[in-house]
């Protein structure tokens, strides 16, 4: 393994991490499920609502800023209650379906969090001639990524400038 694909995988490893983890609570809950009886809806809600994103704090705790990490952790959350919902039976769960209500609502808080760190992130980037470095740490986006949205905007602007001229 290169030293660039070696330092990603030690930064990142919660990527990898997770579908092995989301393969095996799976197959738990398929094959022994039944016979777990009413623990099942506990043991699944314990790994993907509070394992899960534990590993992900243990991950990028000292790589993320401290906004970025809670909200994507209590997105982990929300997205663990749904997962819960397709793999523990209908007939076992007694918890879930009190929490129906709390899935929908943190979606959707969710999704209006990053609509609005999106636009103000683009602001950033067509307002003014903002580096990568600086939408990355005001959006909370990966510096790759943040490169890309500073390029794409250069690209806009110089569209716009030819567009202009005519």
């Amino acid at each position: 393994m290169t030293s660039k694909g070696g330092a990603w995988l030690r930064s990142n490893w919660f990527v990898v991490a997770v579908p092995p983890l989301l393969l095996i609570e799976w197959l738990v809950a398929r094959n022994i499920g039944g016979e777990m009886g009413p623990y099942l809806e506990t043991v699944v809600l314990f790994d993907l609502c509070l394992f899960m994103p534990a590993l992900y704090i243990a991950c990028y705790w000292r790589s993320v800023a401290l906004k970025p990490l809670i909200l994507r952790t209590i997105a982990l959350v929300c997205v663990g209650i749904y997962l819960s919902t397709y793999l523990v039976p209908a007939a076992a769960q007694q918890v879930l379906p009190h929490l129906f209500w709390a899935r929908i609502a943190g979606l959707i808080v969710l999704a209006l969090v990053e609509l609005r760190l999106l636009v103000m992130a683009v602001r950033m980037i067509y307002g003014r001639n903002a580096s990568a470095e600086q939408v990355s740490a005001a959006s909370g986006a990966p510096p790759w990524i943040a490169r890309l949205m500073v390029l794409e905007a250069r690209f806009w602007r110089t569209v716009w400038r030819l567009v202009r001229r005519r």
